[in-house]
């Protein structure tokens, strides 16, 4: 009797520990929809800065060909809207440009960093008939703060498709965008983003 209520109460416990601490699966593929849209927001901010460095007053080519990554044709595409929401004029044909303008891609990822502040995964033996059984108890964070922060740095440079000479340079513009997960005393938690719209969060 007493050890069935010795098993009834190591049970309880453990549901308890495990309810307390969970893991998180956003999706199944290898990259997460938070890191596509922290990376898309990132580029979507370095781009329109970016357009605010080019001159209305000239046919451009775009050139986006040495942007590279998973995430190279997003960019491109933003690059382009944001020049045309500006009123860049935009050719297809070099020979009608006034400059080619080729950018370039700096940075175009994520960087992850944590901390905590509790106790690490640890097994413990369960006794039963099968030797080698353990029942590992989730680690438990009095303290956490995880970051996921995406940048994007684009650049660009104008010449003249007949001449080679120089016509327009922008400085590096640097896009950033940010998730931070919080966790105190296992109860309260929250996150800070700014990467969705206001009336999404």
């Amino acid at each position: 009797m007493r050890l069935r209520a010795s098993a009834v109460l190591l049970a309880a416990c453990s549901s308890v520990l495990v309810s307390a601490c969970t893991t998180e699966r956003s999706t199944s593929p290898q990259r997460t929809a938070t890191e596509e849209l922290l990376i898309s927001t990132a580029a979507d901010a370095a781009a329109e800065k970016l357009a605010e460095g080019i001159p209305t007053n000239l046919k451009i080519y775009l050139d986006t060909n040495y942007i590279g990554g998973p995430d190279a044709s997003y960019a491109a595409l933003t690059i382009r809207d944001r020049f045309l929401r500006r009123g860049v004029a935009l050719v297809m044909d070099k020979a009608l440009a006034d400059a080619v303008v080729e950018v370039r891609a700096g940075a175009l990822s994520t960087d992850e960093h944590s901390i905590y502040l509790g106790t690490p995964d640890f097994p413990l033996p369960i006794v039963s008939g099968v030797t080698g059984q353990t029942l590992v108890v989730p680690s438990l964070n009095l303290f956490k703060r995880a970051e996921a922060k995406a940048t994007a740095k684009f650049a660009a440079t104008g010449y003249d498709p007949k001449t080679g000479k120089l016509v327009v340079a922008t400085e590096a513009q640097i896009g950033s965008s940010r998730k931070v997960d919080w966790s105190v005393l296992l109860l309260f938690s929250w996150t800070d983003e700014d990467y969705l719209p206001h009336e999404m969060r």
